[in-house]
C-alpha cells in the first residue's frame, strides 16, 4: 500500500492579495493615529494661543483657602478665551484693598486685581460707596463664613458647652461673679484684645450687643452695655477647643467679587468667572472647609461687620487703652480691669474669642 506525505514546504501558500490587504490596513491605522495626534496637538495649541495671569487679591481670613483653591484650579489647566490661565494670589488687608481699588490701584506693589476676596461686608461697602460700578453684578451672598466662637481648653469647653450659652448671656455668665463655673472651680474669664485691631473681639462684642438690644448695632448702642462685671484682659489665649454660642452671630464673611475696571480685559474677566465657578463647585467647598470656613445657607454668620465706628465704641466700652470714644457713646459706669493687668477676681483668662474654629 502506498501512502501520501506532505511536501517539504508543508502548509498552504498565502494568497498575495491577503498580504497586501494586511499591509494596507497597518499603514491606514498608522496614518489615522498620526492624524489624531497631530490634530490633538493643533487643538491644544489653538486652545492656548496665549497666556493670561489671573490677578487675585485676598483678605487675610480668606487667604489660606483661596491660595489652596487657586493651586488646584491651575492644575486643571483652565482656558479662557483661548488663553491658558494661571492665578497669582496676593494677600492685602480688606480696608487697604478697598482704598487701593477706589484709587485705581495706583502705586501699589502688586498688579491690579481682576478678582477680590474681602473678608468683611464693611470693606466691600466702603468700595461700593465710592465706586459701585467696580463691583456691579457680584453675588450679594458670601461664599464662605467663619463665625466667632469661644476658644478654650477641652475640659473647660465641655463645661461651657453644657451651659448652652447665648451671646446675650455672656455679661452675666463670664467674669469674677459669672454664672459659669469651670471644672477646676474657677470662673469663665474671657481674653478680649482691642476690638479696633482684633476682629474676633469686635465680632463677639457685636454679637452680645445685638442679643441684648435686639436692634441694629450702632455706636450709641455699644457704650453702656459692658458696665457689668465682665472681665477684660489684653492678649490672645490659645485654646484647644471651641464653643459655639447661640443667637445672632458675627464673623468673617468671604465674598467673591469680580472687578470691573480699565485694567480688566475680556480674557481676564473670563478667567475670573471660571475661577469663581470652580470655587462654587465641590473642589471650592473642600478648599474652604479644609481651612476652617463654613459654606452653605446656614453658615453661622448672621450679623455683618458693623464698621470701625462701632468697633471704636466697643473698645471704649471695655476700656481698651487705645480707644477713643465715638460720637454718641458713654463711658462704662464701672471701669473694667486694665487690659493686660489682673481682672477683679485675680484670675487669668480661661477663654478667648476667635473666628477660626480649631476643633
Amino acid at each position: 500500500m502506498t501512502s501520501r506525505h506532505g511536501s517539504g514546504t508543508g502548509g498552504r501558500r498565502v494568497a498575495p492579495w491577503i498580504i497586501v490587504t494586511i499591509i494596507a490596513a497597518v499603514v491606514f491605522a498608522g496614518a489615522v493615529t498620526a492624524f489624531l495626534v497631530i490634530t490633538q496637538d493643533d487643538e491644544d495649541q489653538a486652545a492656548c494661543s496665549s497666556q493670561v495671569v489671573l490677578q487675585v487679591v485676598v483678605a487675610p481670613a480668606a487667604a489660606p483657602s483661596i491660595e489652596a483653591a487657586a493651586a488646584a484650579f491651575d492644575a486643571t489647566a483652565p482656558v479662557a478665551r483661548s488663553a491658558c490661565v494661571t492665578t497669582d494670589v496676593t494677600t492685602v488687608p480688606g480696608p487697604d484693598a478697598a482704598t487701593a481699588l477706589a484709587g485705581g490701584w495706583v502705586g501699589e506693589p502688586s498688579q491690579p486685581p481682576a478678582l477680590w476676596f474681602p473678608d468683611s461686608a464693611t470693606d466691600l461697602a466702603t468700595l461700593e460707596s465710592t465706586d459701585s460700578a467696580m463691583t456691579a453684578g457680584r453675588n450679594p451672598d458670601p461664599m464662605a463664613t467663619s463665625p466667632v466662637v469661644l476658644a478654650m481648653g477641652s475640659a473647660d469647653a465641655a463645661a461651657v458647652s453644657a451651659a448652652n450659652l447665648q451671646w446675650l448671656d455672656l455679661p452675666t455668665a463670664a467674669g469674677a461673679t459669672g454664672t459659669v463655673t469651670l471644672p477646676n472651680g474657677g470662673r469663665l474669664i474671657l481674653a478680649l484684645p482691642d476690638p479696633t485691631t482684633n476682629r474676633a473681639t469686635s465680632d463677639a462684642l457685636l454679637s452680645v450687643v445685638a442679643g441684648l438690644t435686639g436692634a441694629p448695632v450702632d455706636p450709641a448702642a455699644s457704650g453702656p452695655v459692658f458696665a457689668a462685671d465682665f472681665a477684660q484682659v489684653q492678649g490672645q489665649h490659645q485654646g484647644l477647643a471651641t464653643v459655639t454660642v447661640g443667637g445672632s452671630t458675627a464673623g468673617d464673611q468671604i465674598f467673591g467679587v469680580p472687578i470691573t475696571a480699565s485694567w480688566v480685559d475680556p480674557t481676564m474677566n473670563a478667567a475670573a468667572s471660571a475661577f469663581l465657578a470652580y470655587l462654587r463647585g465641590s473642589a471650592g467647598t473642600q478648599a474652604f472647609t479644609d481651612h476652617g470656613l463654613q459654606v452653605g445657607a446656614s453658615s453661622g454668620v448672621t450679623l455683618a461687620d458693623a464698621g470701625p465706628a462701632v468697633a471704636s465704641a466697643l473698645a471704649t466700652a471695655i476700656g481698651s487703652p487705645s480707644a477713643t470714644a465715638a460720637p454718641g457713646t458713654t463711658t462704662p459706669a464701672t471701669t473694667p480691669a486694665p487690659p493686660g493687668g489682673p481682672d477683679p477676681s485675680g484670675g487669668q483668662p480661661s477663654a478667648a474669642v476667635t473666628t477660626t474654629p480649631s476643633g
